[in-house]
């Protein structure tokens, strides 16, 4: 087919307009340069819903914008080179990006070495210091003792933050907070339907860990079982979820533990086993109490009341300086938990600028607790009194004893207090118990149920046994008679076998 004049002017038109379409656009910047910008390219913008960086490279003459595809692009900010700055980003001499660019060595030089969370400057320190940054290069298991209230936890958090998983979680569990039933189902995890409220599969802490630390405080506590669980673990390292039945894939994760009792003393009694304790004692490192360390008392003293002041948003306040002297030379028995405690008890009680020795506790300043030693002997004086009303007063106990413990003037230990001195009484004889304190025999049902709904039900066995022994060498002399008291009309006689069974019967039920 021949090309008519008609056909080549439209064809000749048809490509001078795709030419156009394809030219580009300039437009001038305030400075008077010309920016050049292809509508392709604006195209590409417009219609593209992926992510884009703009790069602009600008000279004297020419800004031509260029579009470069990122196959997982974080969303970054385009760089500017020249004098006029692209609205994608700051420039280079900007004064925003001068401040990122030196504020962030400065930012890492302030932070703090993991080893500085312990605070002093004796020698016990300087040396826990450099046990702790010795474990830190291993993977080796760490058993922690010491005293409680020493700083175990600080000391395992110091161990992870300075060792090569300091980036990955650090997980710490109680292991006396958690009842032994749940202990295991919260270290290993459980699987759907493995008991009741288990809707969903649950990984354990051990696999929360992964590849991180796991501190075992007061690892001593552990249940038989639940040493033999964690044996098998430390052996394998695989995890058997509760409810599971196969052991799942392998889990790498570094132990800590912690302890505040003796558990070589533990291996001896048979309490802990000793192919754990041999498992878990791959380092050994003994936290110092405070009172082994005085030099770190005042240090540590102005370290908690430096903190609570600025939590509570209040100026530092000053120590007089017999008030350090107070604190050196106390015992601290809860050690640096209890001089937390008692920082904290200061800044909360202030009442001026300055903390005087009246401030401190009594058994910190020196002061004795005259009140409380009188206050302790003289507990039992109206129990004591409430009994001989009832024995040698005839008044009943619906009338002495019942009305002062609905108010609560006795305590459950009074009460039981009067049912056991009762017994002893009666050779262990809840029906002659309700005669000794002057009940009526119907109130015999009525005496028990109120014991037992209070919790106050006292067992009978201890004492007949203890009666029967000491009545045995005179048994050809027993002739039924007064036990306590001859003089008592509850008493007289009525100690026959008949009664005795009846009352055991009573007990029993």
């Amino acid at each position: 087919m021949r090309d008519t004049p008609t056909s080549t002017s439209r064809r000749s038109s048809r490509s001078a307009s795709r030419r156009s379409s394809t030219t580009s656009r300039t437009s001038s910047t305030s400075s008077g340069s010309p920016i050049v910008w292809s509508w392709r390219c604006l195209r590409c913008i417009t219609i593209s819903k992926r992510l884009w960086t703009t790069s602009a490279a600008a000279s004297r003459s020419a800004c031509v914008g260029r579009i470069v595809r990122r196959s997982r692009p974080p969303l970054r900010r385009g760089r500017v080179v020249g004098r006029k700055s692209h609205p994608s980003g700051p420039s280079d001499h900007s004064p925003d990006h001068q401040r990122l660019l030196f504020s962030a060595p400065q930012h890492r030089r302030r932070v703090n070495h993991p080893a500085d969370n312990i605070i002093g400057v004796s020698a016990a320190v300087k040396k826990i210091r450099a046990e702790l940054e010795c474990a830190a290069r291993s993977d080796a298991k760490v058993l922690l003792t010491g005293e409680s209230g020493v700083g175990k936890d600080i000391a395992a958090r110091v161990i992870h933050q300075l060792s090569a998983r300091s980036h990955m979680p650090f997980v710490a569990i109680n292991c006396v907070s958690v009842p032994d039933s749940l202990l295991e189902a919260e270290l290993f995890g459980h699987v759907r339907g493995s008991f009741t409220g288990a809707y969903r599969d649950r990984p354990g802490l051990f696999e929360t860990a992964h590849k991180g630390t796991v501190f075992l405080d007061e690892v001593c506590e552990m249940s038989p079982r639940m040493q033999a669980l964690l044996l098998r673990f430390l052996e394998t390292g695989e995890i058997q979820r509760v409810g599971s039945d196969r052991a799942q894939s392998r889990i790498d994760v570094r132990v800590l533990a912690a302890t505040n009792r003796d558990p070589e003393q533990l291996v001896a009694d048979k309490i802990f086993r000793a192919d754990l304790y041999y498992r878990l004692n791959v380092i050994d490192i003994r936290v110092p109490s405070l009172r082994a360390r005085p030099e770190d008392v005042s240090l540590l003293f102005e370290h908690f009341l430096r903190g609570y002041a600025s939590a509570r948003g209040i100026a530092e306040p000053t120590v007089a300086p017999d008030v350090i002297a107070a604190l050196v030379a106390f015992e601290w028995p809860g050690n640096i938990r209890q001089l937390k405690n008692v920082a904290e008890r200061l800044i909360v009680r202030a009442q001026n600028s300055r903390i005087s020795l009246a401030d401190l506790p009594p058994e910190i300043a020196g002061r004795p607790r005259a009140a409380e030693a009188v206050a302790a002997p003289a507990e039992r004086a109206p129990v004591e009194e409430i009994f001989d009303r009832m024995v040698k007063n005839r008044e009943s106990f619906w009338s002495a004893v019942y009305p002062a413990f609905m108010t609560r003037d006795l305590t459950r230990d009074d009460l039981r207090f009067i049912i056991r001195r009762g017994l002893h009484e009666t050779a262990g004889s809840y029906k002659m118990l309700v005669e000794l304190l002057n009940m009526r025999p119907n109130d015999y049902k009525r005496f028990l149920n109120f014991l037992r709904k209070h919790e106050c039900h006292v067992p009978f066995a201890r004492f007949r046994s203890a009666e029967l022994r000491r009545r045995a060498p005179q048994d050809d002399e027993f002739s039924g008679g007064a036990l306590i008291d001859p003089t008592s009309s509850v008493l007289d006689r009525q100690l026959p076998a008949s009664d005795d069974m009846r009352a055991t019967g009573t007990g029993r039920r």
